[in-house]
């Protein structure tokens, strides 16, 4: 269609000049590009920030595991089941995980007028972005958690009581 447009204008009048003719749909991608970048590039560091929160997480954890390494060996040398060691360092992480979250929603609601011009369609409090983010949160936080956890409910009691 470039073509043919381009001639019906040089029918009209041979000496004007045509430039930067370009189909509509090129225009419009190019239109929505910098938009198209700048969220690739926010999701990119939204990702980025979420496998840093899991695997400091994850690091704080096994820390505090090999920290309470003799603890745990003498709950489970006086007889505490695996299940209930399991729930202890999760529990404990959980509690962690909670208050941060606690400490974003504050923060999200004191920067909510600071954030809202960035954002297109929902608002800033929008009840189920923040519950979805907390959710995802909460799940990387547990999974991150799980494996230190599961390793100190295995550790075994003679081992650990001599631990040093």
């Amino acid at each position: 269609m470039l073509k043919p447009a381009e001639q019906v204008i040089w029918d009209v009048d041979k000496d004007q000049p045509i430039f930067d003719a370009m189909p509509m749909r090129l225009l419009a991608a190019q239109s929505i590009t910098l938009r198209r970048i700048s969220t690739i590039l926010a999701a990119s560091f939204a990702a980025l920030a979420l496998v840093l929160a899991a695997v400091g997480l994850y690091g704080l954890m096994a820390y505090s595991v090999v920290q309470r390494t003799h603890e745990i060996g003498l709950r489970m040398a006086l007889g505490a089941p695996h299940g209930d060691v399991l729930r202890l360092v999760t529990v404990q992480a959980m509690r962690l995980v909670l208050v941060g979250e606690v400490a974003g929603l504050i923060t999200t609601l004191a920067l909510k007028h600071a954030v809202s011009g960035l954002l297109y369609g929902v608002s800033p409090v929008d009840p189920w972005t923040v519950a979805t983010a907390m959710a995802v949160l909460s799940l990387v936080a547990l999974v991150a958690c799980y494996v230190p956890a599961r390793r100190a409910s295995k550790i075994d009691p003679i081992v650990a009581l001599r631990y040093e």
